[in-house]
């Protein structure tokens, strides 16, 4: 998958797109506010990183920051079923203006989708 994504380059633009669009539109108001107090850019690196191995590229995030443990990792975070659907609603836009095959592109939303439900912790 990540050869059919284009590689890193993609990835990294994709990741960038898609907090440009978190932090600009306001139907992402409240999925931006769980980052708050802390540098989206550091969101944005673990995010690139993640994504690398998650579609089978380099393991980068495994490598500097272990196990992903996306459980834990998110549990600080209020995350309910509001801020999933406009996570998802970032990335489905961000994903639409990549380079990404369209075919490619539901199969990486279908994924996210079943990744976001299983971080809801305040269904809503």
């Amino acid at each position: 998958m990540y050869e059919s994504v284009g590689g890193q380059e993609v990835i990294d633009q994709l990741v960038d797109d898609f907090y440009e669009i978190m932090a600009t539109d306001p139907v992402a108001k409240d999925c931006f506010a769980t980052h708050e107090g802390r540098d989206i850019s550091e969101s944005a690196h673990k995010l690139k990183y993640f994504l690398s191995g998650w579609l089978g590229g380099p393991q980068l995030y495994l490598e500097k920051f272990g196990h992903p443990r996306l459980r834990m990792r998110h549990n600080p975070f209020p995350i309910g079923t509001k801020e999933a659907e406009q996570w998802l609603y970032c990335m489905k836009k961000a994903l639409a203006k990549s380079v990404i095959k369209p075919e490619i592109q539901d199969q990486m939303y279908g994924a996210f989708v079943q990744v976001a439900t299983m971080l809801i912790k305040n269904p809503s």
